[in-house]
């Protein structure tokens, strides 16, 4: 495993691109359900690594450092989750590492009172790096990797982890695949539409009667509508059951 024997060098750069492209070639070797058993074993021993680092208070320069390597960790997680097949029983694994990372850091917290920052597991970057994976993987991926993503995304949105973030990924997203007029769009990502609804039914539909998120947990960006619901007259308010 990469990190074992370089767990005191997070602070540098030339270990984190190592780390990155090395995590890519086991990504492209994957073939077989041992091999992707081996990609989570990977990620869990880096958690060690950059998620105990995120806790600790840090100098400023220590702190970009961290935040630099937390985004090659987050990078690690949603390329495992868009090379592993929807249908792969390992994309449960996958969202309870995920899982795992957030009670790491409970843990280590609990562990060490006196050495941790007051932050907390939602402001390491895990949110912003699936959501920019995300815009780029409607523009630029297959299909198979959206339909791959789409079944990690919404299974993580189902276990309620961060579920109010999540939410904004997941009411973005349809925003982009049924709100707009382009129906060459929509058609081609149906496909990766129906993960969120059978894997997050009940959490959309939740959401939906509470009319979550609400204006005041993020930006218009996420929030608005598309350009069919406009034309039908709903307000951009998040979710709805009229939306």
């Amino acid at each position: 495993m990469l990190a074992l024997n370089t767990l005191s060098r997070y602070g540098d750069e030339k270990f984190r691109q190592e780390a990155e492209e090395g995590f890519n070639a086991e990504v492209n070797h994957a073939s077989s359900d041992a091999d992707k058993l081996e990609l989570l074993i990977s990620i869990r021993s880096f958690s060690f690594l950059f998620i105990k680092s995120a806790s600790r208070r840090l100098a400023p320069a220590e702190s970009e450092a961290v935040q630099k390597g937390l985004r090659v960790f987050w990078y690690m997680f949603i390329q495992t989750a868009k090379a592993l097949d929807k249908d792969s029983p390992v994309h449960d694994k996958l969202v309870l590492l995920l899982l795992f990372t957030k009670e790491l850091d409970l843990v280590h917290r609990n562990l060490h009172p006196t050495e941790v920052a007051a932050t907390t597991w939602e402001s390491y970057g895990f949110f912003d790096s699936l959501q920019a994976s995300w815009q780029h993987t409607l523009t630029a991926g297959t299909a198979s990797q959206q339909r791959n993503l789409a079944a990690f995304s919404s299974k993580a949105l189902a276990t309620g982890i961060w579920s109010e973030s999540l939410a904004l990924v997941t009411l973005w997203y349809l925003r982009e695949a049924l709100e707009t007029e382009d129906e060459t769009k929509t058609i081609a990502l149906l496909p990766a539409t129906v993960g969120w609804f059978e894997n997050a039914n009940f959490f959309l539909l939740n959401f939906s009667l509470a009319n979550k998120p609400s204006q005041e947990q993020s930006n218009g960006n996420f929030l608005s509508a598309g350009a069919l619901a406009h034309k039908s007259g709903i307000e951009p308010r998040g979710f709805s059951i009229n939306r």
